[in-house]
Parts: structure tokens; C-alpha cells; sequence
């Protein structure tokens, strides 16, 4: 009883230290790069961002979130940027920073796309990859990664001598398998991927069908962690 509980009192202690080293490795991170001003760190490299869409329609947008910028992270040319200012754009599938210019003027900027490893952003992180551009990550596994692309289809419109703009939401999930991207929207797709278990595929989607309905990335990992097991 007493090794047990010594344990559990070690497990507590390790969780304890790791919480505060992380919290601290923030703030240490955070207040460097304020101290050497973000204008003369390798985030500054990048286009200044310009919107180019005009908005007619309250909450009718092309970012992720709200056009705000909200306090996020970005891994970016092998350097890792805290609590900057961040925010998603899904039609161009870039995400823009705002930092300090050389007159002390807060500036939008997009970083290079093929130099940003991830962002974090709301606790959801983003990687970069080559084949879908930003895709959030889901879950991680040893042999597979789960993931949800985001996407706003952007609309021209028209009224009277005025052209606006209107964004669409779309959403696409793809599981990384074997060094290996694949798209999947429907039982068949699973089945391409997992050919020798077609029968398990089709009794999971049968037994699933509530979480299918309703939490289709939920579904996904559940269902590769089982045909995994």
C-alpha cells in the first residue's frame, strides 16, 4: 500500500514539474522577445498583409476565428514565437502575425509559408505540409496522424455599382498512414486504406453511427485506433 501510494505522490510531483517548467519556458520566451523587439527577429521576414476582399455581411468573413488577431504561437524558420498576435486566413490559407514595425507601428505580416513548421492557436495546432498547405491536427499516434483541413470558398458578388465578397466554410479530413496522405469522407475511402479489414470497417460504422453523425474526427481516430489494435 505504501509503494502505491509513493507512486502516485511521484506521478503527481513529475505533472507539477513539467506544468511550471512549461508555464515558465513561456514566459521566459515571451519576455525575449519583447526584449529584443520582434522587428529584429527572423519573424519580420514576410509580406505585408492587405486584405483583399471587401465585406458586406456582419460576421460573414474569411479567417478561422473573427478578423481580430488572438494571442497564439508560431514555429517559424526554426525559432518558436510566443503570445503573438495571430489569425488564420482560410481563403489564401496563410496565417498573418502582427508585430512592431522600426517606427514602433504594429504591422501585418504573412510569414513564408514553407518556413512555418506549426502555429498554435484557441489550443488548436496547425501544421504546414507541402501537399495541403495548413491542416490542424487532431491526433497523433505512432503509426497515423489525424487531421481537418479548413477552407472558405470565396463568392464575388454584386449589388447595384458594389462588389462584395462572401465566404463559404468547408472542411475536409485526411489521415497521414505510412508516410502517406489520404482523404477520407466515406467508408469506402477506410476501405482502400484498410483493405483486409473491410468487415471490422463496415461493423464499426454500423455500431458508430451517433459519433459519425456528430464528431466525424472523433470517429476517425477511434475507428484507426481500433483497426490498429
Amino acid at each position: 500500500m505504501r509503494k502505491m501510494l509513493l507512486l502516485i505522490f511521484l506521478l503527481l510531483t513529475i505533472s507539477v514539474v513539467f506544468s511550471q517548467k512549461k508555464n515558465i519556458d513561456n514566459l521566459f520566451y515571451s519576455s525575449f522577445d519583447k526584449s529584443i523587439d520582434q522587428r529584429n527577429t527572423r519573424l519580420s521576414y514576410g509580406l505585408v498583409f492587405k486584405e483583399k476582399y471587401r465585406k458586406k455581411i456582419k460576421n460573414n468573413h474569411n479567417f478561422l476565428f473573427n478578423e481580430q488577431f488572438k494571442k497564439g504561437n508560431i514555429y517559424y524558420r526554426n525559432e518558436l514565437f510566443y503570445d503573438i498576435g495571430i489569425k488564420y486566413d482560410l481563403a489564401e490559407d496563410n496565417v498573418v502575425v502582427k508585430i512592431s514595425n522600426k517606427e514602433q507601428l504594429l504591422v501585418s505580416i504573412i510569414p513564408e509559408k514553407k518556413f512555418v513548421t506549426y502555429f498554435e492557436l484557441n489550443n488548436l495546432k496547425f501544421i504546414y505540409t507541402k501537399e495541403y498547405g495548413f491542416l490542424e491536427e487532431l491526433a497523433k499516434q505512432e503509426n497515423f496522424t489525424v487531421f481537418k483541413k479548413h477552407k472558405k470558398i470565396v463568392e464575388e458578388n454584386k449589388d447595384e455599382d458594389f462588389i462584395y465578397h462572401t465566404f463559404k466554410k468547408t472542411t475536409q479530413y485526411i489521415i497521414l498512414y505510412k508516410n502517406y496522405y489520404y482523404s477520407v469522407k466515406s467508408k469506402r475511402d477506410f476501405i482502400k486504406i484498410f483493405p483486409d479489414r473491410k468487415k471490422n470497417i463496415n461493423k464499426f460504422f454500423k455500431s458508430n453511427k451517433f459519433l459519425l453523425k456528430n464528431n466525424y474526427g472523433k470517429f476517425i481516430v477511434k475507428l484507426i485506433n481500433q483497426l490498429q489494435n
